[in-house]
């Protein structure tokens, strides 16, 4: 239960630096959506009404049981409801008409059979609905004047007297806040039973109306939530969290929708229960969960309070899964989930953050700005200065956690992964993903954007190795499965290596650039070198460990790197002849990547022939010096390779393509190249 002592600690923490945000939940309290609000005057009476424009969201008092309410659970909110709570009338407008309107846009299956039933099943639902009606109002009243008894409080004992007066309903129809047309209640084109109400009151002596922001009103509840554990039947008894006496927590709050992480209501039904003794016949049902772990109250309203602020305000979503990262002290903490590519600003470029510079070339590409290898390398240690930027803000021994939370069901939330760290570490570990997998990576499909040196997010990861039906699928099964797998890869540090299975994947993604648009395939590349390069770095067997430089190679004598150089060469060769044709098309090179990366001598001798009618086109259009520099270049690559002992026509890995984009963007950056003809991309 560590990952919970951290929450509780940072919930204390930010507690006592005063963090003003409504919300940041306080115990027994809930951030929760509201829509109207209705104002009364002194005398009980109701003076105006407004309504909420977007979403407005507000701390509410709330009981153990009201916070996890769901279905047909009866559990009024302390203040703050649904009119079914809080209009004493509101059983009477629960009508044929209305009930069959609800029924024409819910597909619950409760619904469906009040469209088919009978008039005298129609009118029986009906009277069920209108006793669950009148018994939700009469718990909202009864707590409502249990706390008012308890707390003396002017406002609550307002708001109490005009609840009992049941005229809510009646006077927002009376000020045009509500209509009744056809014997249906509605608000605009809102249900108005689907609206959650706030209330104000307006005071003399008090400038401030709006009761759920009143510090007095927050904790006399929290004082009142506390007095009924005493007067309860339960006794203290050890928290896990803590190490202290405190009441234990009987429900426990949701987390996201109606799911919680941790439920101890599941007695029955078990098959083995292990240690667990007792069942709900013999009177030990209620022990059952508590032989497993006890938790405070407090703990656990603090706990879930500070994690569903951390979702909301820090966390990356993935569909129903969420990954938080975050310090005891509150300071701000990069995510591991986060692409690097939101770090630079690429409008004011600063590479003088970077300690001992070089000179930048003069050389400029289209955009303007040069984005060569210099400067790609440049920008990976920018990346990670501004990420050390965060931890000059933490203290050394200040812990960093790291969670991530999926929906098993509706209802269940698992942790899925929990991991502690030093800042130190933390941040060192960033630095080694950073490091080992580095590399050029595609940004935007526009002429003129960067190519930013630097390791693929996770999100790009993702585009790159999952089909596009993995990719649409709403239940996002293998995209969590891959976050799940990589996220240790990413903030594990260097002893954790990438699984195969992904690098492969992407190597053979990257080959195909005929199912992609050219500026997806170049993604898809960058991706696959940066995935390969980092599985080398991290070899389990050391002696297969490699470490590539960011730049071309040219001793470079592996087999696969040599191929990969040998397909860009052509590739340049064609692309040119083409360019100077105003020819848009492929080029044979890109054509044939797939077999070459499987058959790659015998492929490379059908490229080779199909290159004849492209350099009689560089000849007769003067550019007999690119021609000479390319032959040139192909030559001293094959005699590299049959210097080799290894068969040339063996498949291919991931090398290829390193030595294949190594080879693109030094043409790419080179003033050898440009000089002659401007590169497209």
């Amino acid at each position: 239960m560590s990952w919970m002592q951290k929450l509780y600690r940072t919930y204390e923490f930010v507690q006592k630096q005063g963090l003003d945000d409504e919300e940041l939940a306080l115990p027994f309290h809930l951030s929760k959506a509201v829509h109207l609000k209705v104002v009364l005057n002194d005398k009980a009476e109701l003076v105006r009404a407004e309504r909420f424009e977007g979403k407005k969201q507000v701390p509410i008092q709330v009981t153990e049981k009201s916070s996890k309410r769901s279905g047909s659970t009866i559990a009024a909110y302390a203040l703050h409801d649904g009119l079914q709570y809080i209009a004493k009338t509101a059983e009477r407008y629960l009508t044929i008409e209305y009930l069959s309107k609800v029924a024409e846009k819910d597909n619950g299956k409760k619904w469906k059979e009040f469209l088919t039933g009978t008039d005298e099943e129609k009118q029986t639902f009906a009277e069920a609905e209108k006793t669950k009606y009148q018994s939700c109002f009469e718990f909202y009243e009864k707590q409502l004047s249990d706390w008012a008894e308890f707390s003396h409080l002017q406002e609550i004992d307002i708001i109490l007297r005009y609840v009992q007066k049941g005229s809510l309903i009646e006077d927002l129809i009376d000020k045009k806040y509500f209509s009744f047309e056809d014997n249906i209640l509605l608000s605009g084109k809102d249900d108005p039973f689907g609206l959650t109400i706030v209330w104000a009151v307006d005071m003399p002596s008090d400038p401030h109306s709006d009761l759920w922001s009143k510090s007095n009103i927050k904790s006399q509840w929290i004082k009142y939530q506390e007095s009924q554990s005493e007067q309860g039947n339960k006794s203290k008894e050890l928290c896990y969290i803590t190490g202290e006496e405190d009441y234990p927590v009987e429900a426990y709050p949701k987390i996201d929708g109606n799911a919680k992480v941790v439920s101890a209501n599941d007695d029955t039904g078990f098959t083995f229960r292990g240690r667990f003794y007792g069942d709900k016949d013999n009177g030990a049902k209620s022990e059952l969960g508590s032989q497993a772990v006890i938790l405070g109250r407090g703990v656990s309203q603090k706990a879930f309070n500070m994690l569903k602020w951390l979702i909301k305000h820090q966390g990356i979503s993935n569909g129903d899964q969420k990954t938080v990262v975050w310090a005891i002290s509150g300071k701000e903490v990069p995510s591991p989930m986060k692409d690097s590519f939101g770090v630079i600003d690429w409008d004011n470029l600063d590479t003088s953050a970077v300690e001992n510079e070089e000179e930048m070339p003069s050389e400029t590409n289209i955009s303007g700005k040069d984005w060569s290898s210099s400067v790609g390398q440049k920008a990976a240690e920018i990346i990670k200065k501004k990420l050390h930027g965060y931890r000059v803000n933490l203290e050394n021994h200040e812990q960093i956690s790291l969670l991530v939370l999926d929906k098993s069901t509706d209802g269940r939330m698992a942790l899925t992964y929990y991991q502690e760290f030093l800042p130190a570490d933390y941040f060192a570990n960033l630095d080694a993903w950073i490091d080992d997998f580095s590399w050029y990576q595609r940004y935007k499909p526009k002429d003129g954007k960067p190519w930013l040196f630097a390791a693929p997010s996770i999100e790009r990861i993702a585009d790159t190795i999952l089909s596009k039906s993995e990719l649409e699928d709403k239940s996002k099964k293998a995209k969590k499965q891959l976050y799940t797998r990589l996220l240790p890869v990413i903030a594990g540090g260097k002893k954790v290596p990438i699984p195969y299975d992904l690098v492969q994947k992407s190597f053979q993604t990257a080959c195909n650039p005929n199912s992609v648009e050219h500026w997806e395939w170049q993604r898809n590349i960058g991706v696959a070198c940066a995935l390969y390069k980092g599985w080398r770095a991290r070899h389990h067997d050391l002696s297969q460990r490699r470490t590539y430089l960011m730049s071309l190679d040219t001793e470079n004598r592996s087999r696969d790197y040599l191929f990969g150089r040998l397909l860009a060469v052509a590739e340049k060769l064609e692309s040119t002849a083409l360019w100077i044709a105003d020819e848009k098309r492929s080029t044979n090179a890109e054509r044939y990547m797939q077999r070459f990366a499987v058959r790659p001598l015998s492929t490379w001798l059908q490229i080779e022939l199909s290159l004849e009618p492209y350099k009689n086109r560089l000849r007769s259009n003067r550019y007999m010096g690119f021609l000479r520099n390319r032959e040139k270049e192909i030559d001293e690559i094959m005699a590299a390779l049959n210097e080799l002992n290894s068969p040339l026509d063996k498949p291919l890995d991931g090398e290829f393509l390193l030595g294949y984009h190594s080879q693109r963007m030094a043409y790419r950056n080179s003033p050898n190249t440009t000089s002659e003809q401007d590169e497209q991309e």
